[in-house]
């Protein structure tokens, strides 16, 4: 998958950018408002992206994480991803990003090329995005987006989450 706007490129992941991978996993950010996945070095995430790219290709037919990358200074940003899990009947679509790929409209960006992807390749009617309540600033994201706030529900292990609808 490769997708790309005017300021951004939305690629698979790859191996080779685990450092990348590693920093926004150990961002405070990241572990206060999405996850710690606990990983301690670069080649822990290097054996989890391994894991990642195996399960895509396995069974997620075009779904999962992608890196976004700045096209102008080439660097890696965040991530984005879509995914189908197994309890929901619609793809949902999620975000992440370091602090030099926030405060530019990246997420923005980003998470409306994912949606339109899943639009197209799946034909989906509508797509979900989770966040945390505490998380204002993905709400209003999202609400910008024109999801539209639709309850609280465990989706992840935990606290329950804010869940936000797009129909197409």
């Amino acid at each position: 998958m490769f997708l790309e706007s005017e300021r951004l490129i939305i690629r698979e992941i790859r191996v080779e950018d685990a450092s990348f991978y590693f920093e926004l996993f150990s961002d405070p950010d990241w572990i206060a408002y999405i996850n710690d996945k606990g990983l301690k070095s670069v080649k822990e995430t290097e054996v989890y992206l391994k894991e990642m790219l195996l399960k895509s290709e396995q069974e997620l037919n075009g779904l999962g994480f992608f890196t976004v990358i700045s096209k102008e200074t080439k660097e890696l940003v965040g991530t984005s991803t879509a995914l189908q899990r197994k309890n929901l009947e619609f793809v949902d679509v999620g975000y992440g990003f370091l602090p030099k790929g926030r405060g530019k409209g990246f997420a923005t960006e980003a998470t409306r090329l994912m949606m339109q992807y899943v639009k197209e390749t799946f034909k989906q009617e509508k797509v979900y995005a989770f966040t945390m309540p505490k998380n204002e600033k993905s709400k209003k994201l999202l609400s910008n987006l024109g999801f539209q706030f639709v309850g609280m529900q465990t989706i992840f292990e935990g606290e329950k989450d804010c869940v936000y609808e797009f129909r197409f």
